[in-house]
């Protein structure tokens, strides 16, 4: 099989703000919360044999009706990165759909393969119990090890690709759902190997993961590893400059983090995810960017800091072989 991955979308948890003017808000053209599919493809632009979900926000099963055709439609495995809404809250829309596709086609609907770690896994279990016990096969892990672990990678039962997950911290979703005031690691990126090519799907982490920079722990210098040399990396970019929003962590990369993780992890591309820019506030860089001035001055800054590679805001629908 050959194997490729398409962006489904790259926004934040905030897509357009209701009243908003800015020009990030007031755009027209599509937009969808992050996520990709990964898919297995019958030779080189054959049909579509196989295809793993990562993530599942808003917006995101509108880019699987322009991915995949009526008769090619398919979710062999729905992986999470964690449970915050902004990539769950389109599970009952794709569980649904799913269903009835299965009764198009005359044949018995399977509750789709859903990877997540344990903590993940109750809040998918609490907020959305209808899906998780009508819709999915929850595979959940069973631990809650700290950011810079990796684990066991992903049993999806297909040849030639690797998908590991590695722990990081994300603030507001790293919260036990039998008790909010408890901290419990709930948050997993993706490393993806195949033959040819390695990509590393890291979104939704905080600063709190200097790890990246400084491993300390074998645990972590193993993490490191799988991380580095990615052929491409979809990195988190939240904000420009701030990390911290009325007192809080907005839990997410501003672009002085992000290249200071770039320069450690070393990748070939660099592709820009979750970008928001409101917290900045109005009139700084950064508030209501679109993409082509986030992917202007990113490069820029990219350029002058002689930092790894090239970096850019990816392309909704944009097809990356690997």
């Amino acid at each position: 099989m050959n194997y490729s991955l398409v962006v489904n979308g790259f926004g934040n948890a905030f897509l357009q703000e209701f009243g908003c003017p800015c020009p990030r808000c007031a755009r027209k053209d599509p937009v969808a919360n992050v996520s990709v599919s990964l898919i297995g493809r019958e030779g080189a632009g054959g049909p579509i044999r196989w295809h793993a979900l990562v993530d599942v926000g808003l917006g995101v099963v509108d880019s699987l009706r322009n991915t995949f055709s009526a008769e090619e439609a398919r979710v062999d495995w729905l992986l999470f990165t964690h449970w915050h809404p902004d990539h769950s809250l389109e599970l009952n829309r794709l569980g649904e759909t799913m269903r009835r596709t299965a009764r198009r086609r005359g044949g018995k609907f399977s509750r789709i393969p859903a990877w997540c770690r344990e903590g993940t896994g109750r809040w998918l279990a609490r907020n959305y119990s209808y899906e998780w016990s009508r819709c999915l096969d929850g595979r959940p892990t069973t631990e809650s090890e700290p950011p810079g672990t990796p684990l066991d990678p992903v049993p999806l039962g297909v040849e030639g690709l690797r998908v590991t997950p590695v722990c990081v911290s994300h603030a507001g979703a790293d919260i036990d759902p039998e008790n909010f005031k408890a901290r419990r690691f709930n948050c997993a990126c993706f490393v993806v190997e195949t033959q040819r090519r390695k990509t590393v799907l890291l979104w939704d982490l905080d600063a709190a993961n200097t790890w990246i920079v400084e491993p300390v722990t074998e645990a972590q210098r193993r993490a490191v590893e799988l991380l580095a040399g990615a052929d491409t990396l979809f990195l988190d970019c939240f904000s420009w400059r701030v990390e911290e929003h009325a007192g809080f962590s907005t839990g997410h990369l501003s672009f002085a983090t992000a290249r200071r993780f770039a320069r450690s992890l070393q990748p070939r591309q660099t592709l820009l995810v979750h970008m928001g820019g409101h917290e900045e506030g109005e009139g700084n860089p950064g508030w209501g960017w679109t993409d082509e001035t986030w992917g202007r001055e990113a490069q820029r800054l990219w350029t002058a800091d002689g930092l790894p590679g090239t970096v850019r805001v990816p392309v909704m629908g944009e097809e990356v072989i690997i």
